[in-house]
Order: C-alpha cells, then sequence, then structure tokens
C-alpha cells in the first residue's frame, strides 16, 4: 500500500520486511476525510520514523496526543503499526507513503508539531538535492502548521544542520531558547532513536534546533 509522488533514493525495505510483512494489513492510505475526522487532536507529524520505535513509545506514553508517521521504507512502518496494534493505541497512525503524498490531504493549520529526526544527509555536493528537508519540504509543510507549532530537527551531520537552520530562518521560523550550546547533545534534547544511540556510540557530534513558526 505504497503511495510515492515524488523521487525516492535508498532502500525500501530491509532484512526485517518478510518477518513484518504480515502487518501491511494494518495500513490504509491517507486521505481528507481521515486527517478531517483528527484535526481537533493535538497533531505531532514525524517525516521518516526510521525504525518506528520512537514515534511508537512516543505515542504510547504521551496519550493526548496524536502522532502522525511516514516513510517511504516499509520496515519501520510495519514495526509501528504492530506496535500500535498490539498495544490498542488509538492515538498512532503510520503511513507507507512519501511526504509530497501525505502533505496533500492536511488540513491548513492542523499540526502542532513536525518532527525530521535524522534523516539521510547525502554528503556529496551532487546529492544534496535528495535531502529530505529542503526549502520543498517548507513551502509544502508550511500551510499545515499552526502559528506558533514547533519543527523539530536533529543530525549528525554538520553540514545538513547548517543548511538547515539557514532555511528555518528565511522562512520565518523563531528559535525557542537561545544559548550558547542549545544545538548541541544533552539530556534536554536527547530524543532516544535508535540511530542516536550508535551515533553517540561512535563519538559523533550530534545537532538538533527546534523552532517555532511565525503567526
Amino acid at each position: 500500500m505504497t503511495v510515492s509522488e515524488g523521487k525516492y533514493f535508498g532502500r525500501k525495505q530491509g532484512k526485517s520486511f518478510q518477518r513484518l510483512s504480515r502487518f501491511q494489513n494494518l495500513l490504509f492510505d491517507p486521505t481528507n476525510t481521515f486527517f478531517q475526522s483528527i484535526i481537533d487532536k493535538t497533531l505531532v507529524l514525524e517525516i521518516g520514523i526510521g525504525d518506528g520505535m520512537k514515534i511508537s513509545k512516543d505515542a504510547s506514553k504521551d496519550l493526548d496526543k496524536t502522532f502522525i508517521g511516514c516513510d517511504i521504507f516499509i520496515d519501520g512502518i510495519l514495526r509501528a503499526a504492530r506496535y500500535q496494534s498490539e498495544h490498542k493505541l488509538k492515538n498512532l497512525f503510520v503511513f507507507h507513503n512519501d511526504i509530497q503524498s501525505l502533505v496533500t490531504h492536511l488540513p491548513i493549520n492542523s499540526l502542532d508539531t513536525v518532527r525530521v529526526f535524522f534523516p539521510d544527509p547525502w554528503p556529496k555536493t551532487r546529492h544534496k538535492k535528495r535531502r529530505t528537508f529542503s526549502a520543498s519540504l517548507l513551502e509544502q509543510i508550511l500551510p499545515a502548521m499552526k502559528p506558533e507549532s514547533s519543527l523539530e530537527f536533529a543530525t549528525d551531520h554538520g553540514d545538513y544542520f547548517l543548511d538547515a537552520l539557514i532555511l528555518v530562518s528565511k522562512y520565518g521560523f523563531k528559535t525557542k531558547i537561545k544559548t550558547p550550546d542549545m544545538w548541541q547533545y544533552s539530556i534536554f534534547n536527547a530524543i532516544g532513536t535508535k540511530y542516536e544511540k550508535k551515533a553517540l556510540d561512535k563519538n559523533s557530534k550530534l545537532f538538533y534546533f527546534s523552532v517555532r513558526k511565525s503567526n
């Protein structure tokens, strides 16, 4: 059940797909009707959910928020769908779609938080146009974000971080806190993903920001 309007680079399934494939029947396509039905909720959108466990555990811990995840890599989507089913969560919905397909169904001013955690950095200059966090993404997602909604970003790639920071400034986002070390890893901005732990184990530098959309 895959809808992908944009060009996708990279793997679309991994080693765990065969073991998780039976959960494909839990997936459904995004529709305007579905998103209208949850518009009164506090909505958190995660673009690219990795192995699916971060968004799943967040949903189980914070039942007052509704978590929406999308990813074209299906293993994490199926893992989150299994978690949602096994824990009978009514506040977690994941879609095997790229953000370009999903965003067309999002109502105006519906999102309270948008998260992009450790996307593929595509470090080579000729590949930067493949990056998830881009001007195109912001132009697509901005109408769906409420005034004063949050945009959260994390990466272990310094160049990607600087490019993303320049972009959010260009599009009028405001920083929440201003301290010299606000961009660095700490217990206050750690997000607890599998990829983050791997990066820390390698002593990689990690970078974070959380900004707010202007009115």
